[in-house]
Parts: C-alpha cells; sequence; structure tokens
C-alpha cells in the first residue's frame, strides 16, 4: 500500500466484506465512528462500538466484523507500518502500547470527537490533491497525521484505569500470551511453549489465562489458528494442503481432522459451503 491511505466514506456495504471471515491486518488502522454502530472481533474480544467512539487496530491486529447498524459510516486512516516506524510512532507510544492492545476501542466526548473529524477531513482534502501537488503539501499531510497520531496517544494516557491495570500480573500474563499467540501460532500449537516462554508452570498458566481471557490457553490457541485457517480458505487460491503446511501442520490428514474439530466440518466442505453461499447471493441478485 502507500505509506497512508484516508477515506470518510467507510458504511455498511464497504464493511460487509470484512463479515464473512476473521483478517489478520499489517498495517496500523485508525477509525473514527462517526454515526451508527458496530460488534467487532478484536483479537479474539468482542467489542461494541458506538458513535464518537475511536478503533485502534495495531499492525497484526485479528479482526471480524460481527454486526453492523444499517447507518454506520467510520472516517478511516490506514498507515503503513513503515510509515509508523518513520513518525516515531511505536517509540512515542512505548509505554501504553499493551494499553492499545488491550483497548482497541477508545471512547471520546463529543467536542474532542468533533476535532478528529475536522482532523480527517483536513488529511482527506490534503491526500487528495494531484500528484504534482502533494509533493509540495507532503510536510502539511504528515503534520496532519502526526497530530492525529500524537491525541490518540495522550487520550489513552488520560485512562488511568488502564494504566494502572498494567501492574496487575495476572492481566500482564495474559497480554503477554495473546500477543505470543499472534507472533507464533504459524509455528507453535502447544501450551508448553507459551508457558515456558512466559516462565511460568503449566497449571498456573492454565488457571490464569482461563480468568482472564475465558478460555483456556489450548482453547484461545485453537481459535487463532481456525480463524487463520478459515481466512485463507476463504479469501485464496491455496490448496488445503498449502493452507496446512502454513499454519505448521506437517500431515494434511492431521490438519482436516483438527479443523472438523473445532468447525464441525471439513476444510473442503467449509470452502465449498462459501462458493455456495457467494452463488446464492449472485441469484438473489438477479431476481431482484
Amino acid at each position: 500500500m502507500n505509506s497512508f491511505i484516508v477515506k470518510n466514506n467507510i458504511d455498511k456495504n464497504y464493511l460487509n466484506k470484512y463479515s464473512l471471515y476473521p483478517k489478520k491486518i499489517h498495517v496500523g488502522i485508525f477509525m473514527l465512528c462517526v454515526k451508527g454502530n458496530a460488534v467487532v472481533s478484536i483479537n479474539l474480544r468482542q467489542h461494541n462500538v458506538k458513535e464518537n467512539d475511536f478503533i485502534v487496530l495495531l499492525p497484526d491486529s485479528i479482526t471480524h466484523v460481527l454486526s453492523l447498524s444499517d447507518d454506520v459510516l467510520f472516517y478511516y486512516v490506514g498507515v503503513s507500518k513503515e510509515h509508523l516506524t518513520n513518525l516515531d510512532f511505536i517509540k512515542s507510544t512505548i509505554n501504553i502500547y499493551p494499553i492499545m492492545i488491550d483497548h482497541p476501542v477508545l471512547p471520546m466526548d463529543a467536542p474532542i470527537a468533533q476535532l478528529y473529524k475536522e482532523g480527517y477531513l483536513l488529511l482527506s482534502k490534503a491526500s487528495a490533491l494531484s500528484k504534482n501537488c502533494i509533493s509540495h503539501n507532503k510536510e502539511l499531510i504528515v503534520a496532519l497525521l502526526t497530530i492525529i497520531l500524537q491525541g490518540t496517544t495522550e487520550l489513552y494516557a488520560q485512562h488511568k484505569e488502564w494504566v494502572n491495570c498494567q501492574h496487575n500480573r495476572t492481566y500482564e500474563l495474559s497480554r503477554k500470551f495473546i500477543q505470543l499467540v499472534i507472533d507464533n501460532y504459524k509455528e507453535q500449537h502447544k501450551v508448553s511453549f507459551y508457558a515456558t516462554q512466559l516462565n511460568v508452570s503449566l497449571p498456573h498458566f492454565s488457571t490464569t489465562v482461563k480468568k482472564s481471557v475465558g478460555m483456556t490457553p489450548l482453547e484461545f490457541i485453537s481459535s487463532v489458528i481456525t480463524m487463520d485457517a478459515k481466512a485463507r480458505l476463504k479469501s485464496t487460491d491455496m490448496s488445503v494442503k498449502e493452507i496446512a503446511f502454513a499454519l505448521g501442520f506437517s500431515n494434511l490428514s492431521f490438519f482436516n481432522k483438527y479443523f472438523r474439530q473445532h468447525t464441525g466440518m471439513t476444510p473442503q466442505e467449509f470452502r465449498k459451503s462459501l462458493i455456495d453461499h457467494r452463488t446464492n447471493n449472485s441469484s438473489d441478485e438477479l431476481e431482484d
């Protein structure tokens, strides 16, 4: 992608394509809910989003749109990893980065949300200039983007209850586990690997994660693997064998059994159900 993309017309029709399956994003996404409401899953945690809520999706987040109101509307900016680094975003947020991961939905007061709306519109207008003009206005565009990102950082820092929660050992252990899974699930499927990385005993590890996340470590790992498998079956032309190998399964038969255990159908049946769904939708559109 380009260094960044700005849109101020993200509506239900646009977002519906993200509702069929989870997706792992590789850029930073910063969205303001201007109207309506939505329910989204971010890193396997469900969040209710309403007007004036700000969503921060950091690179490598796993997202899934669960429901949308008919009138939902977002302002959106997507920023590449490289550009986030150039803007010193990671460096400047080092102390609250974990808070952004755990609290990706940031409620805003109406006056603050209005300032963000105006900032998005200015950024959108600046980025829409002709290519010849953009080179002369690059510093302006970077400045506007930086203001939005730095403002977000300051708003997070004001949530003292989130900051104080970082000192809770149970919370910290679960947060590190979630990040480890997101980084390693394609190669590491065993709970023992994550317990070793976190230097805790298996019984304590399992109890702590279950209490904090609502799932056992194995259930959480399996959920992430299954979500990725579904996404690949839906959005790529990879064969089932290729998907199995990409997700760390050396045996196709075991992958088929694993997928069926967690979804109730084989990978082939799941892919066929998606094709049938698209075919039925196409038929409905023709009848209309």
